[in-house]
């Protein structure tokens, strides 16, 4: 009986430091992490008490694309950031981003700012402020909303991606010729 108990503490502790395992990071993301390098938001995230879920709730306070961050740690499930002073946690849930952690990273921060002289005026306005309209490009949603949960978007070449507002609502973006057509809330 007692070898079952410590076999169950022993399979516990596993399950829950496993939620902690280290990731191996390409060389070069690494080195911008022991580098301390100031890199640049690629795309529009929210964050929620020190929280940012990689499935992109669109709650708390907005973060912009092209915001100075550096990567101070990395798991197997989160990038943690410094952003304006304060340590932020951005939380992949791999069964929805259908990405790991390094290609997170990849999509999420870089050396150089988002250009954004590609955009409209109004796609511009709509990114500063995490917004999406009509009219706006595909990939001036991805800058402005980030990628949509590849759980329920399971291609960026499908003319309908929907995003999590929060844990229970979602909104749907459908495109026509590659823009904004109609919101769906």
């Amino acid at each position: 009986m007692i070898n079952k108990m410590k076999l169950l503490g022993l399979a516990l502790v596993t399950v829950v430091m496993s939620g902690c395992a280290t990731v191996q990071l390409p060389a070069a993301q690494q080195e911008l992490i022991d580098n301390n390098t100031t890199l640049y938001t690629q795309v529009g995230m929210w964050t929620e008490k020190g929280n940012v879920i990689a499935t992109n709730y669109k709650r708390g306070e907005h973060i912009p694309v092209n915001s100075v961050v550096q990567i101070t740690d990395v798991d197997a499930s989160t990038v943690t950031f410094n952003y304006d002073g304060r340590s932020i946690k951005l939380k992949n849930i791999e069964k929805f981003t259908k990405v790991d952690v390094p290609a997170l990273m990849t999509r999420t921060f870089a050396l150089e700012q988002v250009n954004l002289t590609q955009f409209s005026a109004l796609e511009k306005t709509a990114i500063e402020q995490g917004d999406v309209v009509i009219g706006m490009t595909k990939d001036a949603v991805i800058i402005s909303r980030g990628f949509p949960p590849a759980h329920r978007t399971a291609s960026l070449k499908l003319d309908s991606w929907r995003f999590w507002q929060n844990r229970f609502g979602t909104i749907v973006y459908e495109f026509e010729q590659g823009k904004v057509s109609k919101v769906i809330k």
